[in-house]
């Protein structure tokens, strides 16, 4: 068992240590196109009824602002709609089949998680609340130590 250990790293080595060949480039290839999606902040939130939901803001590929939403494992990837007050994500894509989310930021600080019928999740007005949510502040005694 410890010479096959042995044998493995070292093979290990002999192979970080050799050189890849390159790929010929090609003289008709276009420049590579950059990736924009980058995360900016992540927020853990609680919702009513102890929902923890983490938002991942960000910039998706193509450079335009979106939010990522983890809820029970699951996560969710939504763009900006227009809305007043505050701002408005949404995706097609919801809790249940055939509904959309969406998450409102307030300017109060607290956010709705709503849903909607997925082609009438863009308009608020269609839109039901789920969840009222704010951002998770630590327990008492959490930060003394």
């Amino acid at each position: 068992m410890k010479q096959a250990l042995t044998l493995t790293a070292l093979l290990l080595l002999a192979a970080c240590g050799q050189k890849a060949e390159e790929a010929p480039k090609s003289e008709t290839a276009a420049p590579a196109t950059p990736n924009l999606a980058k995360a900016s902040r992540t927020v853990a939130y609680t919702c009513e009824k102890d929902l923890p939901i983490t938002a991942i803001h960000g910039t998706n590929a193509q450079g335009k602002p979106d939010v990522a939403l983890v809820i029970r494992g699951d996560d969710f990837t939504l763009t900006p709609t227009d809305a007043t007050p505050g701002t408005r994500f949404t995706t097609q894509y919801g809790l249940e089949p055939g509904m959309g989310l969406a998450w409102w930021e307030q300017p109060d600080g607290s956010v709705l998680l709503q849903q909607a019928p997925f082609k009438e999740i863009d308009d608020p007005a269609k839109a039901t609340t789920l969840r009222t949510c704010r951002v998770k502040t630590q327990p008492d005694g959490a930060a003394a130590k």
